[in-house]
């Protein structure tokens, strides 16, 4: 049964969204693909852009301008794993020093690690050939 983990990770404080953007797609994510991309079957960063909360009341943002400065993420990411036994091999070998080291000290240089979050995720899709689309 596929496995899928959600990463809501925020850039590190004085970048820019531009300069995380380029430097997770040139760096993180690289170095992702090359321990453990062999284990993923599916692999996307989401990232975010205008944003309002549901308290402001304003509705999804339409207007490239209007403000992120409040959303608590810049990118989410997925992964997907075809079974449970994939994201324990992930989790070994993100445990060997040298990976561990790696990924650590490029985290360091691009999140807020202490506002970043990772969770497994339930999924449930829905038919949507069944709703009346008027």
């Amino acid at each position: 049964m596929p496995v899928k983990v959600m990463l809501m990770l925020r850039r590190k404080g004085g970048m820019t969204p531009q300069e995380f953007r380029a430097a997770y797609e040139a760096g993180h994510s690289r170095l992702g693909l090359r321990l453990f991309g062999h284990l993923w079957s599916e692999y996307r960063r989401n990232y975010l852009g205008a944003a309002n909360s549901f308290a402001a009341e304003s509705g999804t943002p339409t207007d490239a301008t209007a403000s992120e400065s409040e959303c608590p993420y810049d990118v989410i990411t997925e992964l997907v794993f075809k079974d449970m036994a994939a994201l324990a091999e992930m989790n070994r070998i993100a445990a060997i020093p040298d990976n561990k080291r790696l990924l650590s000290e490029d985290e360091e240089t691009l999140f807020d690690r202490e506002r970043c979050w990772t969770a497994m995720c339930e999924v449930l899709n829905e038919d949507l050939s069944v709703v009346d689309k008027q």
